[in-house]
């Protein structure tokens, strides 16, 4: 995989499609700075995040691991679709609120172990 490439497709399609780069992350969870990044060839999407990208941008995941369209990409595509598993609607971003009760919550979950542990280890359980 090319990132330069590939970055080239990811710009390309956002703007086609209308999309800002943060408007793009939002869609994905993400932040715009990783789009920024692929985009600019310094890093590339996860496995775990590209078939819901490619979908976003309407194009396969082949092609953006390619770094450029298919010529038959648009006729291969819808009937690619029935044998996939229908997708799961774009989950909702998180707003600052969530996120950070999300922090204080692993926050907390690591102060309670670590003070679990030395209750053990120091015999403070009695």
């Amino acid at each position: 995989m090319d990132n330069a490439r590939t970055g080239k497709l990811i710009a390309e399609l956002r703007k086609e499609k209308g999309f800002t780069q943060q408007q793009l992350a939002d869609q994905l969870n993400l932040s715009n700075k990783t789009i920024s990044k692929w985009e600019s060839g310094a890093g590339s999407p996860d496995i775990s995040i590209l078939t819901e990208l490619a979908d976003v941008l309407g194009v396969t995941a082949d092609e953006l691991l390619r770094g450029q369209r298919s010529s038959a990409g648009v006729e291969e595509k819808p009937s690619e679709q029935p044998t996939q598993a229908p997708s799961s609607p774009t989950k909702p971003p998180l707003t600052s609120a969530q996120k950070m009760e999300r922090a204080f919550i692993a926050l907390f979950a690591a102060v309670g172990a670590i003070l679990g542990i030395l209750a053990y280890n120091y015999g403070w359980l009695g």
